[in-house]
């Protein structure tokens, strides 16, 4: 095995959080800690705004195993689309080579690179592959490969992605038909893997002692209602109060449709008392709150493989989902209960039973199957091995 100290991981992030978005590609960073437990770790990130003063500005912490460059630039705005994103897209690749720049500086050495979601970050991985040797790797979190949004787009955009995923010396993904999706577009690799979101060390707490008075639910999420159908799940809360009042449904996050799901849940619902919009909830309070819940309930239209899930089985929660992307390869009968996407009825009908007790989850099993799969430093161990097969070779 390569001593620690000479595996030095540069990861290049398409999303991440920022001081315009705390939250934005979090996942992102718990992997990036995770791997910082066992070697050093540099972070570059590029964050386009129109409301930023400067036309650039670099953000540098560093401490121990892990550095952070976030560099923020300012977007133009043009009357032909085509136009604007172009020149966005050239003021986006300068922001990372500034990053790179600053790294180099600092006096910062990697001997691999980790490109967190593509396409456009691909560049740097192939560039620093055939002129510098320097290996890189992928993980993909994007959900545009899945048939249900047909996001994966343009010809120009699937051949360049096509070269650099088989390039990469690793592809990982958080769920097994991510991978498929994406072998299904012909992005072929000889080492795909599953790697599973890292749940933050709040969630191992202990909080035993929480009691509720009524039955709670939880939504956890961005508050985009396209993907996230918060709309429709607002709409079987309000038929579920018609029918009784033992329960309270809390809904957690903050995002661009907040303030019209909040609207509308006060338009359609006459019994308020059985919705709560909680807001933004970080680290402790966050996981308090699930510790407090009896059920999580997920019902989008589509989405690859939500965090909360994760979060949700390390607390001991069952989740009630819809059967959208890969989140049925960590459902079942024994965690949670799975429906079909939009289907109003089917989880009016659920969650009656489960308010009538029809359904007996074990939350301590639960937490027991999860807990070790899900932690920081049993992920980072993963990537940390997967790093130095790469680098001894």
């Amino acid at each position: 095995m390569v001593n620690p100290k000479e595996i030095k991981i540069l990861h290049l992030a398409r999303w991440y959080p920022n001081k315009f978005d705390p939250m934005f590609g979090l996942f992102v960073k718990k992997h990036v800690e995770a791997t910082s437990l066992y070697c050093p770790n540099y972070v570059i990130y590029a964050h386009g705004s129109f409301d930023l003063k400067d036309s650039l500005l670099i953000d540098y912490k560093s401490n121990t195993n892990l550095t952070e460059i976030i560099v923020y630039y300012k977007k133009v705005k043009f009357a032909i689309d085509f136009i604007a994103n172009l020149i966005n897209g050239i003021l986006y690749l300068r922001a990372i080579n500034k990053g790179f720049k600053r790294l180099k500086c600092e006096d910062k050495k990697f001997n691999l690179i980790h490109i967190h979601i593509l396409s456009r970050l691909g560049i740097f991985g192939l560039y620093y592959k055939l002129f510098k040797k320097t290996p890189y790797v992928i993980t993909e979190h994007w959900s545009r490969y899945l048939p249900t949004t047909a996001n994966y787009n343009g010809f120009f955009r699937k051949i360049f992605t096509k070269i650099v995923v088989s390039q990469a010396s690793f592809v990982s993904t958080v769920t097994n038909n991510l991978k498929e999706e994406m072998q299904n577009h012909g992005l072929i690799n000889r080492n795909y893997f599953v790697l599973p979101n890292v749940v933050s060390k709040y969630f191992y707490y202990n909080f035993n002692d929480i009691k509720n008075s009524k039955k709670t639910f939880i939504h956890v999420s961005s508050f985009e209602d396209k993907s996230k159908n918060i709309s429709g799940l607002i709409r079987v809360i309000n038929e579920l109060s018609k029918k009784r009042s033992d329960f309270v449904c809390k809904l957690i996050g903050e995002g661009i449709d907040f303030e019209y799901l909040s609207n509308y849940a006060q338009k359609i619902i006459k019994n308020q008392n059985v919705i709560q919009f909680i807001g933004l909830l970080e680290n402790e309070n966050l996981a308090r709150e699930y510790a407090k819940a009896d059920m999580m309930i997920i019902f989008s239209n589509y989405e690859n493989f939500p965090v909360v899930i994760n979060e949700s089985l390390v607390a001991g929660l069952p989740v009630i989902s819809t059967k959208v992307g890969g989140i049925s390869e960590m459902i079942n009968s024994q965690n949670g209960i799975l429906i079909n996407a939009g289907d109003e009825d089917a989880l009016i009908e659920k969650l009656l039973e489960f308010l009538d007790d029809k359904f007996c989850f074990n939350k301590e099993l639960i937490k027991s199957q999860y807990r070790d799969k899900f932690s920081e430093g049993s992920i980072g161990k993963l990537l940390f091995n997967k790093y130095n097969e790469i680098i001894k070779t």
